[in-house]
């Protein structure tokens, strides 16, 4: 029997079977993608406060950020696609060097956040200054694999990814080695294992597999260290955009896709697949409706050469468990968890999902966050297909059409005829640039934010 816990005062509510309570939660994550899951006893495996202060029970809302009670998340992510670099022979590496010294400036910087930051309740200041967690993470990381031409489901992939993050991991552990020695060591040092040498990833315990003198870091450490925790990878959503960089650890979720946001729709042709496909004298119109008719994918198109179709893997072109590897192999140098979705398509069984479960444990993620294609009315990213074409021809129509009866207005106004014409010309941009219904759903229009916008799919004629 699994007991049931009250939060607040730790005493057992009622106890359940615990293979049925799993079963449940597996089903219901099937039917509507909630609720995602984190793993306890790897979580406190690698806990540096976990004899002090006791195991970890708590996460923000991602999932990513493993929390004590009061304690902040205090995120950055640095941008990988920026270190491929391209010689005048055309041969593309990743510069090591420079992200390595990116790293260290990065954690620098969110330790400098702890300390002039303003705190909201003096708790929270407590907790934050006692531990001193940053969170350093990437973005990009799928833009970076196109560019090396490394393909996101392969053992070689993989090898990149684990790479990656130990590089991001020991420099910014570097960096907070040296923020001890010249700032002082997080006030709860003596309550941590860092006294001991420990690090708090799986990486750590396989001397066998480490590119970077991690006997150093560790000695050092048992003199003192300034950061709790110093990595763990974020989903970037928004800042990958602002960035133009492929979102946290996510395989491009399509080659071409749609993103639904508030003021609207936007649409975005992955600007290495758009390269590649011009250098190879392939990007044209007929590509473009090919892969826009095979959902924003390259998988089928028999033109493509087949080392093309490897690289350019999309999230839906590879398996539920190759997102799961994926994961886990960026886990094995990250301190706290990660926030990363394991997609599965629309057909997937609740058996498949729950084999997903049992391997993202056994393989040492921290946690894991799974999405059925459709469980969820309203998806964030949708595949942009020959209906989202359409959509936004009639959109740029409309548009247009507003544009011409603006021009008819401010003609007549510059001739002195605005009290006769205005009235009628207003009446023909009323008329021509929005529509009562949307053009792709067929749903009454509603009002937002002075704008005829579709409450189903996010199509509006201002965006």
């Amino acid at each position: 029997p699994y007991p049931l816990l009250n939060p607040r005062n730790g005493n057992v509510v009622r106890t359940v079977n615990a293979r049925m309570l799993f079963d449940r939660i597996v089903y219901q994550a099937w039917e509507s993608a909630e609720p995602g899951v984190i793993f306890y006893d790897t979580v406190n495996k690698h806990n540096p406060f976990l004899e002090a202060l006791g195991p970890i029970v708590t996460t923000n809302p991602c999932g990513e950020v493993l929390l004590y009670p009061n304690e902040p998340c205090n995120l950055g992510s640095v941008n990988v696609w920026a270190f491929v670099k391209e010689d005048d022979d055309g041969v593309v590496s990743f510069d090591w060097e420079e992200l390595s010294h990116a790293v260290r400036i990065a954690a620098r910087f969110l330790d400098n956040v702890i300390d002039v930051n303003k705190w909201p309740l003096p708790q929270i200041e407590q907790m934050a200054l006692a531990t001193r967690k940053i969170g350093l993470g990437v973005m990009g990381v799928a833009d970076t694999m196109y560019e090396l031409g490394l393909a996101y489901n392969t053992d070689d992939g993989r090898a990149f990814m684990v790479q990656l993050m130990e590089c991001v991991n020991y420099f910014s552990k570097v960096e907070s080695l040296e923020l001890a020695e010249t700032r002082g060591s997080l006030p709860y040092y003596d309550k941590s294992f860092y006294r001991t040498g420990r690090m708090p990833c799986e990486g750590f315990d396989h001397q066998d597999e480490w590119h970077f003198r991690w006997n150093d870091v560790a000695e050092r450490a048992k003199h003192g260290i300034r950061n709790g925790f110093t990595t763990v990878i974020a989903p970037t959503g928004s800042i990958s955009m602002i960035a133009g960089c492929s979102s946290g650890i996510e395989p491009v979720y399509s080659l071409i896709f749609e993103k639904n946001v508030k003021v609207g729709s936007f649409y975005y042709v992955n600007p290495v697949f758009e390269r590649v496909m011009r250098r190879e004298r392939l990007f044209d119109d007929k590509l473009m409706e090919d892969v826009l008719a095979n959902r924003s994918s390259i998988h089928g198109l028999s033109y493509v050469p087949e080392k093309w179709k490897a690289v350019f893997v999309t999230a839906m072109d590879i398996t539920p468990e190759d997102h799961v590897a994926a994961q886990a192999a960026f886990q094995r140098w990250t301190d706290s968890s990660i926030s990363k979705t394991c997609n599965f398509p629309a057909n997937a069984s609740v058996d498949d999902m729950r084999a997903c479960y049992e391997l993202a444990h056994r393989l040492g993620c921290k946690g894991i966050t799974v999405y059925r294609d459709s469980s969820i009315k309203e998806q964030v990213l949708v595949a942009a297909t020959k209906e989202s074409e359409k959509k936004v021809a009639t959109a740029q129509k409309a548009l247009e059409e507003k544009k011409v009866a603006e021009r008819l207005l401010a003609q007549k106004e510059v001739h002195g005829e605005a009290s006769a014409a205005k009235a009628p010309t207003q009446a023909l941009a009323s008329a021509s640039s929005k529509p009562t219904t949307c053009p792709e759903c067929r749903v009454a229009l509603v009002i937002k934010e002075g704008c005829a916008t579709c409450p189903k799919c996010g199509w509006g004629i201002c965006s």
